[in-house]
């Protein structure tokens, strides 16, 4: 007898709490059951060893609590799809819990008893939720779910998850059957099936030898060494009186039992209803050639617009709000109690600003969490990956590649955690790599703080070029590391479409407000420890006497930044320039802080009073003015709609400094130390450079640390090879000589680049090795 064991997910669980795992196939509204039964008692992190999101929360039965685990939707625990149904396969062999519940899309309930098949013979307690019941009536479909029940030997619960309607029933459903735990009744398999599975599950020590039989007769490449003579016995006395393959056989008995057992519970059939008819027009102009991609960008375009433009109705209100509160009033609070200026500034200005810069952007990024979940339930996110996946094909991408890109515009870290949506690991790192290179929100003040100044006719212009070259460098990379790193084709793409519905309010607002808790919590650590570096660094300086206060030309910061400067000379920043390398260290870590950084240098350099907004504040008035800002701002949410970026306020010059953030001293301080050539070829170094701190950890933890450390140096690299011919041609009479000499080191560059890469692909028997290592 062979001892075998699967290597399980270490998974910490609640103390003394019940378990149940929630598992069904994508689609089926397993989610919405999740979000009904723990309400916003949830946590969310990453499977341990895995990026794949790990759903966990609590919920009660009556007097009683237990813990709930939302596993990724799974086909088959046999093998398949993705890395997250890898984890729920691992999961549901090998995890210890009281209960497994699986959801059934009542519709398709056939394919859905595929599953049950495999989950019945691990033979653990189950309960099945049979949901969608209303979708199976409108298609002429009623499942008696009464005699499904018997036939199982499980409960058996009818749902409406998007509506409540059953929820009731399945907590008395739930309570019930972890009172008295019961294995499901095994199905009638063929006499010569059932003969060859015992047998050979006698050869395998464990609780789920008869499952492990079953998965290497059907999979014989995951058969053990020290178990291929049991299987080889086994195959060949099933296969004695059939001419078909072992292989062929196992999964031909269950599609048999899943028809036969869906045409027993299934007691009426009758016309389609409205939602079918619905469905099938829709579809004819979504999933159209020619219409399909128009009406997806038309689709994006408006979450992009009514996300950013809504945002701004409130963006203004958590501005002001918290800066009143974390930075004016606790400013005050500290020079109330006797701090010196020095820790004011760093804790009230610091630490204080970076949470404000953080809670400023929670309503535009907020309202697009808000409209990607209800896209999602709607059923319309798998069509519009469906009419995308030809297009993003032509550079290697799978269609649902495009979704990330397009959260890029808001913020690269939901765009970066966005990528877990696309199965092929190469499709996803590709995904993942390009994000960094799509222009997120906050370098939108950084470009209006320079066209105010250097591009008055033609900011717009100038703002959209930038736009488009981060589109262009990221589209780029993927082709580029999809002909050499990552050699190789895009997988077929396979998705379900499931039909169109209206999306349950709670399940789409539970689902946004856990993205956005995720992004606040990591950015906002992020830029709080930024910003009490930044406020430390310009007011200590290294002198003859060892670290002392000093005065800020004479900082740390600005030693260091003059030190940087000529490596940034080739693009025009000269010496007397360092607080443009200062901002760019800055921005590094968060491109929030790099006008604040810029305004920080230049109001020190100018002899401002830093303590003025601290000595004398009226909370209740900066409280009053940001509330009067909202009713001010939702009148102005029509005329936006059509410019969401507010390129108009370029031609605006108060509109255009107030929406970049920029002091009267910045920008005129700006103005003496670019000209608009070097402020073009600075732009283009802050679009293509390190993102933040923020996307470098979420790369970290998507794709690992050789990735992450690869997307550093080379958005590095290209921001300065850009910037730098951008500069260099721009000032070509000036110096022809040494203009050809950057540009032919920089194609030297650029083809040891290549070479590298492709020699790193080709070293690699399996170029999809190099996921594992990063």
């Amino acid at each position: 007898m062979v001892k075998h064991c699967h290597a399980a997910a270490e998974t910490k669980r609640a103390e003394g709490l019940p378990r149940i795992a929630l598992v069904g196939n994508p689609n089926c509204g397993k989610t919405t059951i999740y979000n009904l039964l723990t309400g916003t008692h949830q946590t969310v992190g990453n499977w341990p060893g895995v990026t794949v999101e790990r759903r966990s929360g609590s919920a009660r039965l009556g007097d009683e609590k237990i813990e709930v685990i939302d596993l990724p939707g799974i086909y088959s625990l046999l093998g398949g799809g993705g890395e997250d149904q890898a984890v729920a396969r691992h999961f549901l062999r090998d995890e210890e819990v009281e209960l497994i519940v699986q959801v059934l899309d009542a519709s398709t309930l056939e394919r859905q008893l595929l599953l049950t098949a495999e989950l019945v013979e691990l033979q653990r307690p189950l309960l099945l939720i049979l949901n969608m019941v209303d979708e199976a009536e409108d298609r002429g479909l009623r499942v008696d779910a009464q005699a499904l029940s018997l036939q199982l030997g499980v409960p058996v619960v009818p749902m409406v998850a998007r509506k409540g309607r059953g929820l009731r029933e399945l907590r008395m459903a739930l309570r019930s059957a972890l009172r008295s735990l019961s294995l499901p009744q095994r199905p009638a398999w063929p006499a010569d099936l059932e003969a060859a599975l015992h047998g050979f599950a006698a050869q395998i020590d464990g609780a789920r030898g008869r499952f492990l039989a079953w998965q290497y007769l059907e999979l014989p490449e995951s058969t053990p060494q020290a178990l291929l003579a049991a299987r080889a016995s086994a195959a060949q006395h099933l296969q004695a009186d059939s001419a078909e393959d072992v292989a062929d056989l196992l999964p031909a008995a269950r599609f048999t039992w899943a028809a036969q057992l869906a045409a027993q519970v299934i007691v009426s059939s009758g016309k389609a209803g409205w939602r079918q008819h619905l469905t099938r027009h829709l579809d004819r102009w979504i999933l159209h050639d020619w219409l399909g991609v128009p009406i997806f960008l038309a689709v994006l375009y408006l979450v992009f617009v009514v996300s950013f433009s809504g945002g701004n109705v409130f963006l203004d209100f958590f501005d002001q709000a918290s800066a009143a509160l974390l930075m004016h009033g606790f400013g005050h609070l500290l020079l109330l109690s006797g701090a010196p200026d020095w820790m004011v500034s760093s804790l009230a200005g610091g630490i204080g600003g970076g949470l404000n810069l953080v809670i400023s952007f929670i309503p535009p990024i907020g309202l697009t969490f808000l409209f990607l979940a209800f896209l999602e339930d709607s059923g319309y996110m798998a069509r519009a990956a469906y009419v995308m996946d030809r297009l993003m094909r032509r550079v290697g991408l799978p269609g649902n590649a495009l979704v990330p890109m397009v959260i890029g515009f808001g913020c690269n870290v939901p765009a970066i955690m966005g990528a877990r949506i696309i199965d092929d690991p190469r499709g996803r790192v590709l995904t993942v790599l390009m994000q960094p290179f799509m222009s997120c929100s906050a370098r939108l003040t950084i470009y209006m703080a320079f066209a105010v100044v250097f591009f008055r006719g033609n900011g717009g212009q100038v703002v959209f070029l930038l736009y488009l070259t981060g589109v262009v460098m990221a589209l780029f990379t993927a082709w580029l590391l999809g002909k050499t790193a990552l050699r190789g084709e895009a997988r077929p793409f396979v998705m379900e479409l499931p039909p169109y519905r209206l999306p349950s309010l709670r399940s789409v607002v539970l689902q946004a407000w856990q993205r956005l808790r995720i992004f606040i919590l990591r950015v906002g650590k992020v830029i709080a420890a930024i910003g009490f570096i930044l406020f430390l660094l310009p007011g200590i300086g290294w002198t003859s006497q060892g670290l002392r206060a000093t005065d800020i030309d004479h900082s740390l910061l600005a030693q260091g930044s003059e030190a940087l400067v000529p490596v940034f000379a080739p693009m025009g920043i000269e010496r007397d320039n360092w607080p443009a390398v200062a901002g760019l260290v800055a921005g590094a870590a968060a491109k929030e802080v790099v006008i604040g950084t810029l305004n920080g240098i230049y109001q020190r350099q100018a002899g401002g009073d830093l303590m003025a907004e601290y000595r004398q504040v009226d909370l209740l008035q900066e409280l009053r003015d940001a509330l009067a800002t909202i009713p001010e701002n939702a009148g102005k949410l029509f005329s936006s709609l059509g410019d969401p970026l507010g390129l108009g306020d370029l031609a605006n010059r108060d509109a255009s400094i107030a929406a970049s953030g920029a002091s009267s001293e910045t920008l005129g301080s700006l103005a003496q130390s670019f000209t608009p050539l070097t402020a073009l070829a600075y732009l283009l170094f802050v679009l293509l450079y390190v993102p933040c701190a923020s996307t470098m950890g979420a790369l970290r933890r998507e794709v690992g640390w050789g990735w992450m450390l690869f997307s550093v140096g080379y958005g590095i690299g290209m921001a300065w090879a850009v910037a730098t011919l951008v500069y260099q041609w721009g000032t070509y009479a000036a110096h022809p000589q040494a203009t050809w000499l950057w540009t032919a080191g920089i194609a030297v560059a650029l083809g040891i680049l290549l070479l590298a890469l492709r020699r790193q692909g080709q070293h690699q028997q399996n170029p999809l090795r190099l996921l594992e290592q990063g």
